[in-house]
């Protein structure tokens, strides 16, 4: 920038764009995983389209700022800075902004941005395309806002900075290049939209499934534990109760081990602690068929269940003397007398933790599930093969999401320094207090988002292409008729020529038509006047119109509630809501009782009373936003109540009864006070119980029947709960 080109109101113009951008770009938009929108970015377009290159890049650093805070990574100022002076340069030669962001992303911005982060990024290979398309995308939208900005803010035109081109634009172009960018916009935000709710759905569909497999798993393997529980406790218990000597023990526990083979080995130990039978059998003899001395007196299964007397189920562990394999083992004691005081031993019996391998294998409730089981101490007892976890060992992760938007719960297990979670999960702790984790890689769903981003990327591409050729053609059509119509009219003196305004930013034919057509426009703007403020008293006219129809129609001009059909229209809008949420709908009807007396001894006026009193009560007793009153029928009344509570509903009827029965109402003829009591039938349901609000009303309306037949000046509901009825008085 040299001194003949600076200019200090530019510079600071510059220096207030990019504290915008700074401030915007600080809290960028999350959309899913690491995609962010950066509309901060947009406000660098508009100083290079504006200003030009030097006063671009001034901007471009403070936004890009903005980004090094949220990010924390350099390649922002690189990136964005030659954004800022591709475009501010290529504005100077009349390429227009969204076009020539779309050139900068393919032929720099996108080699620029794959080549830091190959070099400098730890970010993974299958992630790195999904990154470069997203930023693409995330160019052409601020390329587009600053576009969309600079036309919608007339004070911007009046800056004549660098970056606007010397050659007077054509009508043909501005026009194509609108029609361009308006399409480029629309296309952005219907992909992005759709995108992040089908990615969205995708994500939901996965946490189900994720959940869905983890409470499926964890109860067949709660299942497998009990079972094995129940065998050595009914062993212990046959030992205790058949007080057999020692010699019948090794027979016995091979024979339960033949018919429990989930266990990879059983053994009995005496009050010594000492192995005194094992299956298999030969894992009892040594070298030289001699039996073992063996003693898990060092043993947790021995300790709980020898010394603690109870059925005890172990944290893993490695196994010894019958092998080395990571194991849990179930233990009991049993005793030498039927009162269970003197403890003989105990018998125990180590899981094969295989089980889980196979219902791993066999598990078709998901796609592409991995499982991880840890004990109450976080060891892991079994782990999917894939995940190259080692058993016995403490299970350690990380579930920091970091910058990572979404919906579901990652983690990473493998590369703690990665910025990017590897897998989603889900996770139940079971009855004993092991840990079930079921998992799914994360880069299927990173794939789908990137397939997504590159369909956009290319379809905006195309778009903006085939929008540039036919918006052409067509402007040709367009502009050849001006141009003749403006040939036809007279020239225009200086001196009513040096009167008008031309903006610089019109187009050659504008231009030229504006010229001959500005002696008839004093006569069409007298014209035009008079006309829009004809139009203005008609309109107005017909709004006060409408209101007036508009209220005749909804409301009951006596008591100022809403009447029937405005309260059986709403009714389908208030019954998707409730079966959006499973709520429940309460429908009410309320009829005074002997009203037509009230009528008969103190005047149709005092009716007339009588009903504005209750409706007023009415409003102040259902007072909530979404709750409708309204006028059934004469002295009938409507009541609408979704989002109900069923325990308390009843109450709030009774209530609003005896608050009626209690207030007096003045006769406004002569004086004369009286009150009046009503009769109420009521209904409240799940929103499924029909979609018909005739249904509704018949069971409201049998129950305010039967309130009157037992005495009047009761409240009866039905409260439908699934299949069943019950009916409160």
């Amino acid at each position: 920038m040299n001194n003949k080109s600076f200019n200090s109101q530019h510079l600071v113009f510059a220096l207030v764009l990019g504290v915008i951008g700074f401030i915007i770009n600080c809290y960028p938009i999350p959309i899913f995983a690491n995609v962010q929108l950066v509309l901060g970015n947009t406000f660098t377009i508009i100083s290079a389209v504006i200003l030009g290159p030097g006063y671009a890049l001034i901007t471009a650093l403070l936004s890009a700022s903005g980004l090094m805070f949220t990010w924390d990574s350099p390649h922002v100022y690189l990136i964005f800075g030659v954004e800022a002076l591709f475009i501010g340069y290529s504005r100077r030669k009349g390429v227009y902004p969204l076009y020539g962001s779309a050139l900068y992303w393919l032929t720099i911005g996108m080699p620029l941005t794959y080549l830091y982060m190959t070099t400098f990024s730890d970010l993974p290979d299958s992630h790195m395309l999904f990154a470069i398309i997203k930023q693409s995308i995330n160019g052409l939208i601020y390329a587009s806002l600053g576009s969309l900005l600079i036309v919608l803010i007339p004070k911007l035109w009046s800056i004549n900075g660098q970056g606007t081109p010397k050659a007077r634009r054509s009508f043909n172009g501005q026009v194509t290049y609108f029609m361009t960018l308006m399409l480029t916009l629309c296309l952005l935000i219907s992909a992005l939209t759709f995108n992040y709710l089908f990615l969205a759905k995708q994500q939901t569909l996965l946490q189900r499934n994720l959940t869905d497999t983890t409470v499926h798993l964890s109860s067949a393997t709660e299942q497998y534990i009990e079972n094995h529980k129940k065998v050595i406790e009914n062993a212990a218990n046959f030992l205790s109760l058949a007080n057999s000597n020692a010699d019948s023990w090794q027979p016995m526990i091979s024979k339960l081990h033949s018919n429990y083979p989930s266990f990879i080995t059983m053994l009995i130990a005496n009050n010594d602690a000492k192995v005194v039978a094992g299956s298999p059998g030969a894992m009892m003899l040594d070298e030289n068929n001699q039996l073992k001395d063996m003693s898990i007196k060092d043993r947790d299964y021995f300790i709980e269940s020898f010394h603690n007397r109870r059925l005890f189920v172990s944290s893993v562990f490695q196994g010894r003397g019958f092998g080395n394999d990571s194991i849990v083992a179930i233990s009991a004691p049993f005793y030498s007398d039927n009162n269970k005081i003197h403890v003989t031993g105990i018998i125990e019996g180590s899981l094969d933790l295989r089980f889980f391998s196979s219902i791993d294998n066999k598990n078709t409730f998901g796609d592409k599930e991995m499982l991880i089981l840890v004990d109450e101490n976080n060891h892991i007892i079994y782990a999917t093969p894939e995940l190259e976890l080692t058993e016995h060992q403490e299970f350690q992760y990380s579930d920091d999401k970091g910058n990572y938007h979404t919906a579901l719960d990652v983690i990473k297990i493998s590369n703690f320094e990665s910025t990017s979670p590897d897998h989603v999960y889900a996770k139940k702790q079971l009855k004993n207090g092991w840990q079930l984790y079921v998992l799914q890689p994360l880069s299927p769903l990173l794939k789908t988002a990137e397939t997504q981003m590159l369909g956009t990327f290319i379809l905006l591409i195309i778009s903006i292409i085939l929008t540039s050729l036919i918006s052409r053609k067509v402007c040709k059509l367009l502009t050849a008729p001006l141009e003749i119509v403006a040939n036809q009219f007279g020239e225009m003196s200086n001196e009513e020529l040096k009167s008008q305004v031309v903006d610089e930013n019109s187009s050659k034919e504008v231009f030229n038509l504006y010229q001959r057509l500005t002696s008839s426009k004093r006569a069409l703007l007298k014209h035009q006047l008079e006309l829009e403020e004809t139009v203005a008293i008609r309109t107005d006219e017909l709004e006060q119109a409408n209101q007036k129809l508009l209220a005749l129609v909804e409301e009951d001009p006596l008591t100022g509630l809403k009447n029937r059909r405005y309260a059986e229209d709403k009714f389908d809008a208030l019954l998707d809501f409730c079966l959006r949420g499973e709520h429940a709908i309460t429908i009410v009807i309320l009829d005074l009782d002997f009203f037509k007396k009230v009528n008969d001894t103190y005047g149709h006026l005092a009716g007339d009373e009588c009903l504005r009193v209750v409706s007023t009560l009415l409003q102040n007793e259902f007072k909530r936003d979404t709750d409708i009153v309204s006028r059934y029928g004469g002295e009938e009344f409507l009541l609408i109540l979704p989002l109900s509570n069923a325990l308390k509903i009843e109450q709030h009827l009774n209530n609003f009864k005896q608050k009626l029965s209690e207030l007096v109402i003045t006769s406004p003829t002569d004086n004369q006070q009286f009150s009046v009591t009503t009769s109420i039938g009521a209904i409240t349901a799940n929103a499924s119980f029909s979609a018909d609000i005739d249904v509704w009303i018949k069971v409201a309306d049998d129950n305010l029947y039967a309130a009157k037949e037992q005495g009047r000046n009761k409240v009866i509901i039905n409260v439908v709960n699934d299949d069943t009825i019950e009916q409160k008085v």
